[in-house]
C-alpha cells in the first residue's frame, strides 16, 4: 500500500482552519499521530497545545472531507482557493490518476523537510512504514547556498528483510544453512573432527554453523530456524550421531 499526499495541501488546510503559519510544523507533529491516537486524541493534543476547539474541529472536518481519490483532491483545492498554491491540488490529482492508470495498486491519501508531494509505503500486518520519500526543494540549498530542486526516497531495508523472514521467505538459489550442534563436554579430538568436517562442507559452498547444544534443544532449533537454518546435525560424546 502506498499513501501519497502533498505537504502544500496539508499546510493550506491548516492555515485555512486558523492555525498560525509559524506553528504549522508543530501542528503536523500532532496530526501525524492520527494513526496511533485517532481523531479524538489529535483534537485533545491540539487543544492542550493552546489551540482553540473551533480551529481543531475545522481542520479535522476538512481532513474528513478529503476522499481518497483525485476528484476529492480537486474538491479540496476548490475549498482552499486563495490559500493553496495554484496548481498544487491539480498536481497531486494528476499523480494519483497517472499511477492508478498504470498499476493495479491501491492508493490512499496519507500524511519535515518535505516541500511538496510526499509518499509512504507500508506492508499489511506491519506496524510501520517500509519506505517513504518526497520532494524537498530547500534541503540541499541550506548546505550549498543555491536552491536545488530534489526528490528522493529511502527504503527500510532491514524492515523489509524482517517481513520476508517472518513470512518464511528464502532467497531463490541461495545456499542452504545448516546448524551442527555438539553436546556439552565433547572431547577436543571429536570437536576438532567436527570442525574439520564443517570446513570441508564450507569449501563446498555450504553455510555451516557449529554451536554447542543447549539444554532446551527444541527452543534452540526454533531460534536458529528464525535465522534461516533449515537442516540440523547433532553430535554426541559417545558416538557421532547425525
Amino acid at each position: 500500500e502506498v499513501r501519497v499526499n502533498d505537504r502544500k495541501l496539508l499546510r493550506a488546510m491548516a492555515v485555512y482552519s486558523g492555525f498560525p503559519e509559524e506553528d504549522i510544523d508543530k501542528v503536523f507533529i500532532t496530526v501525524d499521530k492520527m494513526d496511533k491516537i485517532g481523531t479524538d486524541g489529535v483534537k485533545a493534543e491540539l487543544m492542550e497545545n493552546g489551540y482553540s476547539e473551533e480551529t481543531a474541529d475545522k481542520y479535522l472536518e476538512l481532513m474528513g472531507q478529503a476522499t481518497n481519490d483525485a476528484s476529492g483532491v480537486r474538491r479540496m483545492g476548490e475549498i482552499l482557493a486563495g490559500v493553496l498554491e495554484d496548481g498544487a491540488a491539480e498536481n497531486l490529482a494528476q499523480i494519483m490518476e497517472t499511477v492508478g492508470d498504470v498499476s493495479d495498486g491501491s492508493f490512499k491519501l496519507g500524511m519535515g523537510y518535505y516541500t511538496g508531494t510526499i509518499f509512504e509505503v507500508s506492508m499489511e500486518g506491519f506496524g510501520g512504514s517500509v519506505a517513504g520519500g518526497g520532494r524537498y526543494d530547500k534541503m540541499i540549498g541550506k548546505f550549498t547556498g543555491m536552491d536545488t530542486p530534489a526528490c528522493g526516497f529511502s527504503i527500510g531495508f532491514e524492515r523489509i528483510v524482517t517481513i520476508l523472514l517472518d513470512n518464511g521467505f528464502t532467497v531463490p538459489g541461495g545456499n542452504k544453512k545448516e546448524a551442527w550442534l555438539f553436546e556439552k563436554g565433547m572431547s577436543s579430538e571429536k570437536l576438532a573432527s567436527i570442525m574439520k568436517e564443517a570446513m570441508t562442507a564450507r569449501k563446498e559452498g555450504k553455510i555451516v554453523l557449529v554451536a554447542q547444544m543447549n539444554k532446551n534443544k527444541k527452543f534452540q532449533k526454533e531460534q536458529l530456524g528464525k535465522e534461516g537454518y533449515r537442516e540440523f546435525k547433532e553430535f554426541y560424546k559417545e558416538d557421532l550421531k547425525h
